[in-house]
């Protein structure tokens, strides 16, 4: 828990730098979409359960996000070759967010997160157990926030 909470506060920082960034380059931040890549090593054997529970509770609440105009876009992505060892990953999700705010610390997003869970799954204990069985699947998870390269 630590180590998430160390890596999200790493995504956090690098999502104000960009902001700041593209605030000394004259452009308002709330004008630049922010990209981030989440990235999902799974044990052997789960892919299809972990796809499962990601396309059944995570990815309608994105699609409410993307309607809500949090999201731009979102793009799942699977290995085409083998990887080994710790570069590992089996499942890369990409979202592109209205902003680096959406992406990290608007607190609109985090009432409209809730108001979505609520109204999509009625039976929330039965959602937080799939969530927990999901994320009980991976041996690993980080995030990578992108930008473009400059000049």
């Amino acid at each position: 828990m630590k180590y998430l909470i160390v890596r999200l506060a790493a995504t956090v920082a690098a999502a104000f730098a960009s902001v700041a960034s593209a605030q000394d380059a004259g452009v308002r931040a709330k004008d630049v979409p922010t990209k981030v890549e989440y990235y999902y090593r799974v044990k052997w054997g789960s892919l299809r359960d972990f796809i499962a529970l990601y396309e059944k509770n995570h990815a309608p609440l994105l699609e409410e996000m993307k309607k809500a105009g949090f999201v731009v876009e979102t793009a799942i992505e699977y290995p085409f070759t083998h990887l080994a060892g710790g570069p590992r990953w089996d499942m890369r999700v990409t979202i592109t967010y209205r902003d680096a705010a959406a992406a990290v610390n608007d607190p609109a997003w985090e009432k409209a997160w809730v108001e979505a869970k609520a109204r999509l799954y009625k039976d929330q204990k039965k959602f937080e157990a799939q969530e927990a069985e999901r994320f009980s699947l991976l041996e690993d998870h980080w995030d990578v926030l992108i930008s473009d390269f400059p000049g």
